[in-house]
């Protein structure tokens, strides 16, 4: 009975073995993919990924602009220290990137470059950040190549750049450069040592608008992005760092038309942009925005 029973045992724990594998094989197969669910998958990561990307990328260029804008408060906050430091004054600087009768200057001099103590990099250097001189998003800057100082400049600034290092008649000995003078069409080089005051990038001395200083033409800005010039010569065609949407202008007055055409979307998109400094006295105000000049195609 016992070897009868052990039988009977032995053929059910066979058949339940067998049926058990049977199970785990059927089991094991559907736990795998298919060829077309594998496709759906990978379909869906993709489709996420078309979606996440764009999103991830102006992410990060907003982070680029924010990091310029901050470099941008910490140029002013300089320009605000050294004028509290000289009876408020303007500081006194120029342009080493320009080309003279010295070999040193042109377009890859170097702006800290010790032997030119009024450039804006010598003139700012005690009162900026090593790392705030280059743009996150910069497409150029002075010099082209490392320097001997270590830094690189993306930035430009509001000096009289006509014939370099030497030539920039400061505002004390330039009769009549104030605002209403007949030198007046100059006020928008404001880094000429002037009272922080009259600190203003209009183009006063004509135009059609009209504010409480008198009639203005264009504002320049105090500073800003150094946009690459593709033009065939200087100051026709811009390529801009920045891309996002570019910020509504409140300080042009009736100047307004002049800037719109370079405010809009184009082929759906944002265009391209930079960061300008614009200050009335003490006022600052720090827009993305665009040069009012022409732009290069593609930017």
């Amino acid at each position: 009975m016992d070897a009868a029973g052990s039988g009977v045992s032995s053929r059910n724990w066979g058949s339940t073995h067998q049926t058990a594998m049977l199970r785990g094989s059927r089991e094991a197969r559907s736990a795998g993919f298919t060829l077309i669910e594998l496709l759906v998958v990978i379909a869906i990561i993709s489709l996420l990924m078309s979606i996440l990307l764009p999103v991830c990328n102006r992410a990060r260029e907003q982070a680029k602009i924010v990091a310029c804008k901050s470099n941008f408060k910490t140029f002013w906050q300089g320009v605000v220290t050294y004028a509290f430091e000289s009876k408020d004054r303007m500081p006194f600087m120029e342009n080493v990137n320009v080309p003279t009768a010295d070999p040193n200057t042109g377009p890859n001099a170097d702006p800290f470059d010790p032997r030119y103590p009024t450039t804006a990099g010598n003139v700012l250097l005690h009162y900026v950040g090593d790392g705030s001189w280059r743009c996150p998003s910069a497409i150029m800057g002075y010099p082209f190549n490392a320097g001997a100082s270590g830094f690189k400049m993306t930035y430009g600034f509001g000096v009289e750049t006509f014939g370099g290092i030497g030539t920039v008649i400061p505002f004390d000995s330039s009769a009549g450069r104030g605002p209403g003078g007949p030198a007046d069409q100059s006020n928008y080089w404001p880094f000429d040592g002037r009272p922080i005051k009259l600190l203003d990038g209009r183009r006063y001395g004509r135009g059609v608008n009209e504010n409480a200083k008198g009639r203005w033409e264009v504002r320049f800005p105090i500073f800003y992005d150094l946009p690459l010039d593709e033009g065939p010569g200087a100051g026709v065609a811009f390529a801009y760092p920045h891309h996002g949407k570019l910020d509504t202008r409140n300080d042009l007055e009736n100047a307004r038309d002049q800037f719109e055409r370079n405010t809009h979307t184009t082929g759906g998109g944002y265009l391209s942009g930079r960061i300008e400094l614009h200050a009335d006295g003490e006022k600052p105000s720090i827009f993305y925005t665009r040069d009012w000049r022409e732009h290069a195609a593609g930017y």
